[in-house]
Formats: C-alpha cells, structure tokens, sequence
C-alpha cells in the first residue's frame, strides 16, 4: 500500500522530468562537468586537489544540479493580494464619490451666479397637477 502511494507522489516529478527540456538539459550539463571533473582528477592525481580547473567544473556541475532540482519542484503558489484590490476598489470607488459632489457643487454654484432658474422650478413647471408631463397638443384647424 506505501509503494503504491510513493509511485502516485512521485509520478509527478518524473513526469516533468520527462516533459521538460530544461531539466534535462541542466541534468546533460553536470553530467558532463562531473565526467570532466573524474577525467581531470584522474589524470592528475595527487595535484587534483590544487587544481582551479577542476574545481570550476565541479562548482558548474553542481549549480546545474541544484538548478534541476529547484526546476522539478513544484511552483510556488502566487500570494492572492486581497488587500491590495480591496484598497485599490475602495480608493476607485472613493474618488468616483468625490468627483460627482465636485461637479455637483460646481453646477450648484454655476446655476446660482447666472441667475437662471433652478432644474426644480423648470420641472414643475412643465409638470401637470396630478405630476404627469404636461405635453402641448398641436392645435388643429377644424374644417
């Protein structure tokens, strides 16, 4: 029953291991530097230790490594920022607010110093006394 479970989580990660270049090619490339560093250190032997070379293949190979297995994990989920578009909702809806009780007192303050009636009294005007539009009918020339 644990075998079967180890094979369903590691599925996944052999999976994108098949799938992605990346990885593959970042696992060709320590392959390789560790192949080069075995050859140099057999060939040199007892000064394999000082030597620069080897160990700039060895640091290479081993980035590549690590640069494969951090490649193979699972990406890490992108923080939701609820905060953030609830502030930015509000800050929008906050500004729409203020502009309309600007352009409102800016009418306000237009109709009042050109002396023209206010919207009200034009409306109650045009108004019947049961609050139905009074609409002028087209007079018509009886024959």
């Amino acid at each position: 029953m644990t075998n079967r479970r180890q094979m369903k989580s590691a599925f996944p990660y052999v999976q994108r291991l098949l799938e992605d270049e990346f990885i593959q090619e970042q696992l060709r490339e320590a392959a390789g530097g560790l192949r080069a560093v075995y050859m140099r250190a057999r060939s040199k032997r007892g000064q394999a230790a000082e030597d620069k070379r080897l160990y700039r293949d060895l640091r290479q190979a081993a980035t590549s490594i690590r640069d494969a297995m951090s490649g193979l994990q699972r990406p890490k989920p992108q923080p939701k920022r609820r905060a953030r578009k609830l502030a930015t909702i509000a800050l929008a809806i906050g500004g729409c607010a203020w502009l309309t009780i600007k352009l409102q007192k800016l009418q306000s303050q237009d109709a009042s110093s050109s002396g023209a009636p206010s919207a009200q009294s034009d409306t109650s005007a045009t108004e019947g006394a049961d609050g139905s539009p009074n609409i002028p009918q087209p007079e018509h020339a009886e024959p």
